[in-house]
Formats: structure tokens, sequence, C-alpha cells
């Protein structure tokens, strides 16, 4: 049996840890953050989140190829949007691609995004209708 050492499995621990969705953490701030850093393989981060943070969300392998989302990329490209007035950086309120802001958070066990994203509703030739999720109360 190969032994390893406490920093080996600490450095392992750190690679799992980010690879995990932290608790309230949405879906398309989960994506975004997964595909600035890995590759994209099918629904691959979708499905992970969803099995860790929404298990119930069971028809959204069926319901996001619907929208145009086939794989986690598309799925970023597709069905969610960023809510512009809300990812505009603090100096001069101008937009800014390296500025990314913290998740706004939402309940445990939804696959619907934060108020920093549109999701796509609807499937339509026109595009769909992006709408901001409702506001938890």
């Amino acid at each position: 049996m190969e032994e390893y050492t406490v920093t080996e499995l600490e450095d392992a621990l750190k690679v799992v840890k980010q690879l995990l969705p932290p608790r309230y953490e949405c879906l398309a701030c989960y994506l975004n953050r997964m595909l600035a850093s890995r590759n994209c393989t099918g629904l691959k981060w979708c499905t992970t989140y969803r099995d860790l943070r929404a298990p119930r969300a069971t028809a959204m392998e069926r319901k996001f190829p619907a929208l145009g989302g086939y794989c986690d990329c598309e799925v970023q490209a597709n069905i969610f949007r960023i809510n512009d007035a809300l990812w505009s950086s603090a100096e001069g309120g101008s937009a800014d691609d390296a500025y990314v802001p913290a998740c706004h958070k939402v309940r445990l066990g939804t696959i619907k995004p934060c108020e920093l994203w549109l999701m796509r509703s609807g499937v339509q030739w026109g595009g769909g209708v992006f709408r901001q999720a409702p506001k938890a109360s």
C-alpha cells in the first residue's frame, strides 16, 4: 500500500475543494468559475453541481439541450446571460472583463442563477426570453 505525506494529502484536498460548489453558490457562478480554468466536457460541471446542490433537478439534462445548452460552455453562452447592471466595475461604472463579482447566493436545491445572471426561459427561435430570478423573501 502506498503511503502519502501530509503535504500531498493537503494539496489533493485543496484541488478537490476547488472543484466543489460552495454552499449557496448558484449554478451560473459555479460554471463561470469552472470554465475559467478548466475545459468543457459535456454537461460535466452542470451535473456535478446538480448532484451536489440540487439533486431534485432531474429534468436539467432534458431542458438545457432544448434551450441550446448541450455542454457546459453552451449552457454558459445560451442559457445564462450576464446581468450588465451588476457586472460593472467600481471604477467609473464601466464593464471590465477581469472583474468577476462574488455570487449573490441562492437557496440550496435550485439551479436558477443569482441576481448576477439572467436565465433564458422558453424555447423560441428568436433566442428566448431572458428573465431575472425573482428575489427570495
